[in-house]
């Protein structure tokens, strides 16, 4: 009965309690972890060239993959094409705004889509005339002939 006894307490000493729910063992490691993060941010990498809400359910899957997602190379490869061009509607607290601002920072090669959307935002959504068409400018200077049409379009109607 003693030895029982010893064994229960080891146990409670290599456990962890979680939010009053029940323990979960600290010595087991994540199998995740054991392939190196470069692997984990080339996977995000093709994932965020595919889908960005697969991109978006990556990162809540686990603590691995959320942080592998968050790295610059992800940002500078990531596929902007599944976000509507005008998102100037929708909350401004959404994830999609701030990937746009990440992929900027990153230097995405699909910068002019990222600046489009920025520029219909200020535009449309704050109100922001002549902001917006610096940067819808600056978007078609960056070679997206959506934002040369868009400004065209709106110097017409003004």
């Amino acid at each position: 009965m003693a030895r029982g006894s010893m064994n229960n307490g080891r146990k409670r000493k290599a456990a962890k309690r979680v939010g009053g729910k029940g323990t979960v063992s600290v010595e087991c490691e994540c199998p995740l972890n054991l392939l190196p993060r470069d692997i984990w941010v080339r996977i995000a990498t093709r994932v965020a060239l595919d889908s960005i809400n697969d991109l978006f359910n990556m990162q809540v899957g686990c603590k691995v993959f959320l942080g592998a997602a968050r790295s610059d190379a992800v940002y500078k490869e990531a596929s902007m094409t599944e976000l509507p061009i005008a998102s100037f509607l929708d909350n401004h607290c959404l994830p999609k705004h701030r990937l746009i601002e990440r992929c900027v920072e990153a230097g995405n090669p699909g910068i002019a889509d990222a600046i489009l959307r920025q520029g219909l935002t200020e535009y449309f959504g704050f109100a922001r005339r002549g902001i917006g068409m610096e940067l819808l400018s600056g978007a078609w200077t960056e070679g997206s002939i959506e934002a040369g049409y868009m400004s065209a379009m709106l110097l017409l109607c003004t």
